[in-house]
């Protein structure tokens, strides 16, 4: 093979040109490999030492609902209180709300159709059950804007405010509607932005 700059004939495999010291292409292409080598510790590195959450697939969250009768979105809560509270947010998940939260759930699903078996006429469980479904609808909607909240706020550390706002979760109504759903399929794509590590 010959130098592209100078001319000179070269062995193959040679890195540089030994009359005018120009890279070959075979130098290039080791160089563009190292380089990229490089790149790939670095981000590997630095992946490593992101912040792990869960990631769930989105076709499988549905049947997770489905087969826990709904009980899944307090359950959700309670599996990642302590990874969303090791991103350091200025507000916390609280450990009683969710933990209430999980408790009124269970309570709607032990009472409904079991009214008669606790003594209570047809009118009690139904104000006893509307009641705790209000309450069950406050946590969620206060859990899931407070989630919302810690990773927008860790978001806000790699993106600019504005953009991590509009980028984590933008949507209220797809937020209360759908709560941990809609929080997990944000936490998925921070996890696909790098911005979170997928937890092993």
């Amino acid at each position: 093979m010959k130098c592209a700059t100078c001319g000179a004939p070269i062995e193959a495999g040679m890195e540089k040109c030994p009359y005018c010291g120009s890279t070959t292409s075979y130098g290039e292409t080791l160089l563009e490999e190292k380089i990229r080598r490089k790149e790939n510790a670095e981000r590997q590195k630095r992946i490593e030492n992101l912040p792990r959450m869960k990631f769930v697939s989105g076709a499988f969250i549905p049947l997770l609902y489905f087969f826990t009768l709904c009980w899944y979105a307090p359950i959700w809560y309670g599996l990642r209180m302590r990874s969303l509270n090791a991103l350091n947010p200025p507000h916390a998940l609280p450990a009683w709300a969710v933990g209430l939260y999980n408790l009124t759930w269970l309570a709607i699903i032990i009472l409904s159709g079991w009214e008669e078996q606790f003594g209570l006429t047809p009118e009690q469980g139904k104000f006893i059950l509307n009641s705790l479904l209000g309450v069950a609808t406050a946590l969620s909607m206060w859990l899931a804007l407070l989630t919302r909240s810690i990773l927008q706020s860790y978001a806000a550390k790699f993106l600019e405010g504005n953009i991590a706002v509009h980028t984590v979760a933008p949507s209220n109504v797809l937020l209360l509607l759908f709560g941990p759903m809609y929080l997990q399929y944000q936490i998925n794509n921070m996890i696909s932005m790098e911005l979170l590590a997928p937890q092993i």
